[in-house]
């Protein structure tokens, strides 16, 4: 049975917003876009550098490092350098709540 872990208020990521966390040591990042929530790796797999400043457009997120681009929803790269998907988490909102699932 999953286990769902509270990260923040909805109210607390406006439309078009983002934040990075950490959640047991693996970086997140929780973005409100277009009105759909998405839980990603805060973490390009091209070299490990932060996605967080990363331009969204279109469900895909673009590294701010070297380009590589990742789909919003099923992690899967859209452009290289990067050539390996990043992880996706599933986040729902439970009584205001914005929750991942561990």
């Amino acid at each position: 049975m999953a286990e769902w872990l509270d990260i923040m208020r909805a109210s607390e990521l406006p439309l078009n917003t983002r934040k990075a966390i950490v959640v047991s040591g693996t970086p997140i990042l929780i973005l409100n876009y277009e009105n759909t929530y998405y839980a990603i790796r805060n973490q390009c797999t091209h070299q490990d550098l932060p996605l967080s400043e990363g331009e969204v457009e279109g469900g895909i997120i673009t590294c701010p490092f070297h380009g590589a681009q990742f789909c919003l929803k099923t992690g899967e790269v859209k452009a290289p350098p990067a050539f390996e998907d990043i992880e996706t988490y599933p986040i729902r909102v439970h009584q205001d709540m914005l929750q991942i699932e561990a």
